[in-house]
């Protein structure tokens, strides 16, 4: 068995989603401490598929510091006497999120340009966590585009870090969308959820596509809306757990490839007023968050609440922090929080630390 990228490990409400790629059919399992957690099926070790999924308790990752991966390949899987290879192990540290100060970086928008998404993100440095906020796909229409999650976790989490997932409209393009659920976090199959890392609790919000259902550029093949109407009632349940108040929390995070706070001019995007002002309504009066992130505008933007580009009562500091000039440029940013202090440094494809701005 080998390893075809490091793990990435996904944070999911209190757990994390440990996803590995192989190269190989296989069975496999997450081992911390004593403790094994496979890939299975109600109980049917996974073998017939390349990608892997462990979930493992927060808390218990976050006290060990170290996980090992554990896999035997298959040499024949029969009815009886299964033929498997000895077992394979592969060890990783792992560093949980601090209590105190954050330091994390946001990319979202990078539409399968690794080459020049790379670049911007190690030049932010040392992370404490790596956002992927939506359209890090430019479509998914082979099996081979969910490798563009993959080699970038791979080279800047590298298995050592906690990564926040939030799909894009682009990832819900191509004949394998429909299996983008299999490749990635997900709570229930839904890919709207909350997390906890450390002081922060954040919620991953989906908008969707950015188009009417109807479109005939979705031939028939999307049902957003419904989607939607059941992410509000996600939203109300949230709230009515108080979750974000738990002890500790210090930061709340609200990530959402689509800044749903805009309203476009153009009204091909203008979609789900009532929605997404109830949205907004709902962030500030009741969950009250420190920072929202956003992408999806190919621009950075700064949105303060009443600004410019607030048309529906923006509860928070907005970042939209990711732009990108197809084959020409690629800018992210990284983000710190210390305390009420926050820091937004915007990195590029050379490298290069371009501007550093402090709210």
């Amino acid at each position: 068995m080998m390893l075809y990228f490091k793990p990435a490990v996904f944070a999911m409400k209190d757990t994390y989603q440990i996803f590995v790629k192989t190269d190989c059919r296989c069975t496999m399992w997450v081992k911390i401490g004593d403790n094994c957690y496979h890939d299975d099926s109600n109980g049917v070790l996974r073998s017939e598929t390349t990608i892997h999924k462990m979930i493992v308790p927060m808390e218990e990752l976050d006290k060990a510091r170290n996980y090992t991966i554990c896999g035997r390949r298959i040499i024949d899987r029969k009815p009886y006497f299964t033929e498997t290879g000895a077992i394979e192990e592969y060890s990783f540290s792992f560093r949980p999120v601090k209590k105190d100060s954050v330091r994390f970086y946001h990319m979202g928008d990078v539409h399968d340009y690794t080459e020049l998404a790379l670049p911007a993100a190690k030049a932010y440095g040392k992370m404490d966590f790596l956002v992927f906020n939506g359209d890090i796909l430019n479509f998914c229409d082979s099996i081979e585009n969910f490798n563009t999650i993959y080699k970038i976790s791979s080279e800047i989490a590298k298995g050592e870090i906690p990564i926040v997932f939030a799909r894009g409209n682009h990832d819900m393009r191509g004949r394998y969308a429909e299996k983008l659920s299999d490749f990635t976090p997900t709570d229930n199959g839904n890919s709207y959820y909350t997390f906890r890392l450390g002081s922060i609790w954040g919620m991953v919000l989906d908008c969707g596509e950015d188009k009417l259902d109807s479109r005939k550029e979705y031939g028939n093949t999307i049902s957003c809306q419904k989607f939607r109407e059941r992410e509000t009632q996600f939203i109300y349940d949230v709230i009515e757990s108080e979750e974000y108040n738990a002890h500790g929390i210090t930061q709340k995070l609200i990530i959402s490839h689509n800044p749903f706070f805009y309203k476009p001019a153009d009204p091909t995007f203008d979609i789900e007023d009532d929605l997404f002002n109830e949205w907004c309504r709902l962030l500030r009066e009741y969950i009250k968050p420190t920072l929202m992130l956003c992408g999806h505008m190919h621009a950075l933007h700064i949105c303060e609440p009443g600004g410019s580009i607030d048309n529906r009562g923006l509860p928070c500091l907005a970042v939209v922090g990711s732009d990108i000039h197809f084959d020409e440029y690629y800018i992210g940013c990284g983000i710190e929080i210390n305390g009420k202090n926050i820091e937004i440094t915007y990195t590029n494809d050379k490298g290069e630390i371009i501007e550093i701005i402090k709210r």
